[in-house]
């Protein structure tokens, strides 16, 4: 293990060498934020850093519901002063595509410290990686500036405007770590992936980023104006009921200010009716720095795309939340008569129920609705962007089962990125991947590097096929092949038969 120093725009960066790979942790890409900034946009350093960069950022303050067997329990302490990243690459004289990625946990949890998250393998693809860290919940997702009146001036959207300020510092500095910033890939899963369609929409030009890989995620994750301000009403509400009025909360600890977000769920503002989508904290929609519209934003972007899911999404909560493990023909008719038209219940009860076939155990309404928001909470809105950006998108299923719990999980949310990052193979890992998990790890990390070098995912491996194609999408699993996607009459109809809230 040797030192080594990049002199960049930033300053001066020390990381470590590590099995031919050149490391650099917790890199500050923004000013340090304290209390008094923390509701406010990021601030670009003005001066210039030197840096021993062999130790990881903090994680940003993290609002925890419930804790899941994916927790991990090894990331850096909390801190709003959370703004850093990391930079892996293998030779920092070089001239390599770049990947950003940003991580995943519904806006309000995660790290790019994570242990999934191996910096080790994927730069070894001739990339530069980059991971970064950005504000979550309260502090990145939450608005305030109306309904305190101006007394906090957070727009909901500071945590994009973190990612976005990470991906300007990249474009600025990479050069000097080996990286090419004319050729830059955003990529990320769950609210990584939201995030990663999301700024495709603000920057659809391409000038910043020019590809973007999307997992478990479109570009539906927003709120409008009017629900960000009912959730900031229900913030100030439920401080208040802890004894905080708005002076106070720029003084309190993160930890108070993360435990007065986790008392509020977004059911609270729901008023009876479904609110898609089905969390509490997220980005504006305040045609300001985010459109109106964002889809419409990014209908004629020349960023080329790669989007998909995995087969059983939901199944890592449908397999532990008592409502699923208890759902009943009643409830479970219920459930679609919140979300869909009443006339189109019947039908769509019956597709879900009857692509089970014979051989499902257990109770078939949970696996029923359990697919079925596989489609509605993932399928329905990469299958909008397939659809939008047809002769620019490439489209993925990932269908490897997980042994974990005797396959109950099957492919389950998340369970692709141990393959993606090289980590399958690692301690935590191994017994919850698949045996041929070097074969899928190769296609994945073979697939995503070529991707971010030409735009195109296909290699001696195989010849993808852009989605237009006779909406043709990859299945990816021990032997990947290329199919007419088998879902997409059952997602369009989720569709058309939605109740819109």
């Amino acid at each position: 293990m040797t030192d080594i120093t990049v002199s960049c725009k930033a300053g001066k960066v020390s990381g470590i060498k590590k099995n031919n790979m050149n490391l650099f942790y917790g890199i500050p890409y923004a000013k340090t934020l304290t209390n008094q900034t923390q509701w406010l946009p990021p601030e670009r350093l003005n001066s210039e850093i030197s840096l021993q960069a062999v130790n990881k950022g903090f994680s940003a303050p993290q609002t925890v519901y419930k804790e899941s067997f994916l927790t991990d329990l090894s990331m850096p302490e909390e801190s709003i002063d959370c703004l850093s990243l990391n930079v892996a690459s293998k030779d920092v004289s070089a001239n390599m595509p770049v990947m950003i990625w940003i991580h995943g946990g519904a806006y309000i949890t995660g790290s790019s410290n994570s242990v999934v998250y191996d910096l080790d393998y994927l730069p070894l693809h001739e990339i530069v990686m980059v991971t970064i860290n950005y504000r979550l919940g309260p502090f990145g997702f939450l608005k305030l500036d109306e309904v305190t009146n101006g007394q906090i001036k957070s727009t909901g959207n500071e945590g994009l405007m973190d990612q976005q300020l990470a991906i300007e510092w990249v474009r600025e500095n990479i050069n000097e770590f080996g990286g090419n910033p004319e050729n830059i890939t955003l990529f990320g899963e769950s609210a990584g992936a939201w995030s990663v369609a999301l700024q495709s929409s603000i920057s659809p030009d391409g000038n910043s980023f020019s590809k973007a890989i999307c997992q478990s995620g479109g570009m539906n994750a927003f709120f409008d104006i009017d629900r960000g301000n009912r959730w900031g009403e229900l913030f100030i509400k439920t401080a208040h009921e802890k004894g905080f009025k708005i002076n106070d909360l720029h003084n309190l600890d993160h930890r108070q200010i993360t435990k007065i977000s986790s008392q509020m769920k977004h059911t609270m503002i729901s008023t009876g009716v479904w609110l898609s989508p089905e969390v509490g904290f997220a980005p504006i929609a305040d045609g300001n720095f985010l459109a109106l519209d964002p889809i419409k934003n990014f209908k004629n972007s020349s960023i080329r795309l790669i989007i998909g899911t995995t087969s059983d999404e939901y199944r890592l909560w449908s397999e532990f939340e008592p409502y699923y493990l208890n759902l009943d023909k009643e409830n479970f008719y219920k459930r679609l008569e919140k979300i869909f038209k009443k006339d189109t219940v019947r039908k769509i009860a019956d597709i879900y129920l009857g692509d089970l076939g014979d051989n499902q155990e257990g109770n078939k309404y949970k696996h029923a609705l359990s697919n079925l928001m596989t489609d509605w909470t993932f399928g329905m809105h990469a299958l909008d962007l397939l659809e939008l950006h047809q002769d620019k998108s490439y489209g993925y299923f990932f269908n490897e089962p997980s042994p974990l719990l005797d396959g109950r999980l099957g492919a389950y949310h998340a369970s692709e990125l141990p393959y993606v990052f090289g980590s399958a193979n690692k301690k935590f890992f191994k017994d919850i991947c698949s045996e041929y998990s070097d074969e899928i790890s190769n296609f994945f990390q073979l697939s995503w590097s070529q991707f971010a070098k030409t735009g195109s995912p296909s290699s001696h491996l195989m010849d993808w096929e852009v989605y237009e194609n006779n909406s043709s999408i990859t299945y990816i699993n021990s032997v990947p092949k290329i199919k007419t996607f088998k879902n997409k009459d059952r997602i369009k109809l989720l569709n058309e038969s939605k109740l819109n809230f």
